[in-house]
């Protein structure tokens, strides 16, 4: 496998960060409008920036598959100087899928996976588009160390 892939957040994932992000800045408004400069204004004022960082956050990652290794590196914070992340493939020592209880029982596919590193670290994949490909991508990079 040579050639390089790239994931991004699912759309779902996207939409619903936005709207979070629209909501809470509504509130934000609507009691600041309403009630002034109140305790409720602050706590609103606090979970609409913690919001939009999530949302531009999820717009902005990315996740490179290649034969290097995985690389993760956000758009937006490349513009304040944040250089991407290398996870060479050689560092790898486990890759573990994680699977959501729904109704009390097991999903059958999986939802996350976790790279297990040779430092102790993780490394989660978890909401990325063509989830499936990825998966399947990971485990041709890294073979038996599952």
């Amino acid at each position: 496998m040579t050639q390089n892939r790239t994931y991004r957040r699912t759309a779902g994932t996207r939409i619903v960060s936005a709207g979070c992000a629209f909501l809470f800045v509504a509130g934000t408004l609507s009691v600041g409008a309403t009630s002034g400069l109140g305790m409720g204004f602050f706590v609103l004022s606090g979970l609409a920036i913690l919001s939009l960082a999530n949302a531009l956050g999820a717009w902005a990652d990315r996740y490179t598959l290649g034969a290097a290794g995985l690389e993760y590196r956000n758009a937006l914070l490349a513009l304040f100087g944040a250089r991407p992340r290398l996870v060479p493939w050689e560092e790898v020592v486990e890759v573990r899928e994680h699977r959501s209880l729904r109704f009390g029982r097991l999903e059958p596919q999986a939802s996350a996976l976790f790279l297990v590193l040779r430092s102790g670290r993780r490394v989660v994949l978890d909401s990325l588009q063509d989830f499936e490909t990825l998966k399947t991508a990971i485990q041709l990079y890294c073979g038996p160390r599952q």
